[in-house]
């Protein structure tokens, strides 16, 4: 005598989920919607074109000089603005040799400036015009951003 399988629970298809479960899964849609739809309105986290709001801008060319320091120049007068000597201003040589390997890979030369601004909400950017590339400097945290503010001062005693 054979018997008919018993059915296996775990093995239903009218499978129902938890109702607590469906209920924070609609709790977390809402929650999304309505935060994406509060920054969007309060224009949070909204990327605008920073030029608008530049208030201060500098030209600079920077080199690498013979003994391994980082050289920044006014480009008009090829005046000295700063100098890191070797082994300091690892966020400045960071930062040019990701906008110098842009430069190479497009085939463009060092000679162009490029150019600092600060907006009127004191953040930094550095600009390559060539490449059209920039980075927000302040991203990468105050100290970072100092030493790149350093060169508004310098240039302006520079001689």
């Amino acid at each position: 005598m054979t018997h008919a399988p018993l059915p296996n629970p775990a093995h239903s298809h009218e499978l129902h989920p938890p109702r607590a479960l469906l209920m924070a899964i609609g709790a977390l849609v809402l929650f999304t919607v309505v935060g994406v739809g509060a920054t969007r309105l309060a224009g949070l986290g909204h990327t605008t074109d920073w030029r608008g709001m530049s208030t201060e801008t500098l030209p600079l060319t920077f080199e690498d000089g013979a003994d391994g320091s980082v050289i920044a120049r006014d480009p008009a007068s090829a005046n000295l603005v700063r100098e890191w000597a070797p082994e300091t201003g690892g966020f400045v040589r960071t930062a040019m040799r990701s906008l110098a390997l842009e430069r190479r890979q497009m085939g463009i030369g060092s000679g162009p400036a490029f150019v600092l601004h600060r907006t009127e909400n004191g953040q930094l950017i550095l600009e390559d015009p060539e490449t059209g590339k920039w980075v927000s400097l302040n991203a990468f945290g105050g100290d970072n951003a100092g030493e790149f503010a350093k060169l508004f001062a310098s240039a302006e005693i520079a001689p």
